[in-house]
């Protein structure tokens, strides 16, 4: 073969493939979200509605991938304000590119003298794919009050198609065996109706006072209570805590409220409760050292300190 004909023929398909993968790359869209190319961003919608869902099938996860994922921005969008605490789970690795949260993972849960507490500690700014969270909100700055948008950075070269029987669970282990709770994450939204089947065994992280219930606390639901896509909440699953008058497996004596401590670094970052009523969490005003005593004034140690804050689910 002629060797001018032959690189003429290289030069072609090189061309054509280029151009091939230029108009493959560029804006996608799927059930839940949307990449932007211009701005090299990519949105996925956590909104409170029936049809809510996010999901990354094979033909998103092909153009995602088209588009350098790594170092891509990522904005999750709410239809409520960030007015407090929340919970949150990806379906990919990311990093928080925001400094009006904080992310936590609650990995240490135990009955404490009687009392149930999780305790969740500061993951410095890492989030891997398909883990449930606890999300601290800074809402003592301004500029975090009322916000709409949580902003992340991808730091995976490539997306991952998410199984939608995808199970994202967190078991609540301690140094004391498994107590039977688990953290569960969904992508999609969620609703209890009244009477449903294991609903005396749910709860919701909550965010503020209502019907009675302070926030700062995990929280037993009720029906109609509901969670949009990209949110997280807890579950017992065990049998350990029947009740001692009854045989029934579903006769449950569960806790009414679950403490909760977000540890950040050296010092204690906010201690709350979570009512197992209403799912709401009221995070307490003052500031405490690892060994529970209360620190007056602003702390000498470095980390991040928060006041009273707020949480919903």
């Amino acid at each position: 073969m002629n060797k001018q004909y032959l690189w003429a023929k290289i030069a072609i398909v090189a061309v054509l493939s280029a151009a091939s993968s230029a108009a493959w790359a560029g804006d996608c869209n799927f059930k839940g979200g949307h990449y932007e190319s211009a701005t090299h961003t990519l949105y996925l919608e956590s909104y409170t509605d029936t049809l809510a869902e996010v999901v990354l099938d094979q033909s998103a996860v092909n153009c995602l991938n088209q588009n350098n994922p790594s170092g891509m921005k990522v904005v999750i969008l709410r239809d409520t304000p960030l007015k407090a605490n929340s919970t949150l789970v990806l379906p990919f690795a990311a990093t928080v590119d925001d400094d009006c949260i904080a992310l936590y993972d609650v990995y240490d849960f135990n009955n404490r003298s009687g009392t149930w507490e999780a305790v969740g500690y500061n993951t410095m700014g890492g989030a891997s794919m398909n883990q449930p969270y606890i999300m601290a909100v800074f809402t003592d700055k301004a500029k975090c009050q009322d916000r709409r948008e949580i902003h992340f950075l991808v730091n995976t070269d490539n997306f991952a198609v998410t199984p939608q029987d995808q199970q994202l669970e967190k078991w609540m282990g301690n140094n004391t065996g498994n107590p039977g709770f688990t953290l569960w994450g969904t992508y999609k939204y969620k609703k209890w109706e009244s009477g449903a089947s294991g609903i005396n065994k749910v709860y919701g992280y909550a965010a503020k006072d209502m019907g009675g219930v302070s926030g700062g606390q995990f929280v037993k639901i009720g029906g109609g209570a509901y969670l949009p896509p990209l949110r997280a909440y807890l579950e017992y699953r065990g049998d350990g805590l029947a009740k001692k008058s009854s045989d029934k497996k579903d006769d449950f004596e569960l806790p009414e409220t679950i403490n909760v401590r977000l540890v950040d670094g050296d010092s204690t970052l906010s201690i709350g409760k979570l009512n197992t009523v209403t799912g709401e969490i009221q995070m307490d005003s003052r500031r405490f050292d690892l060994n529970g005593r209360v620190i007056n004034g602003k702390p000498a140690n470095h980390g991040v300190y928060v006041g009273k804050q707020k949480v919903v689910r």
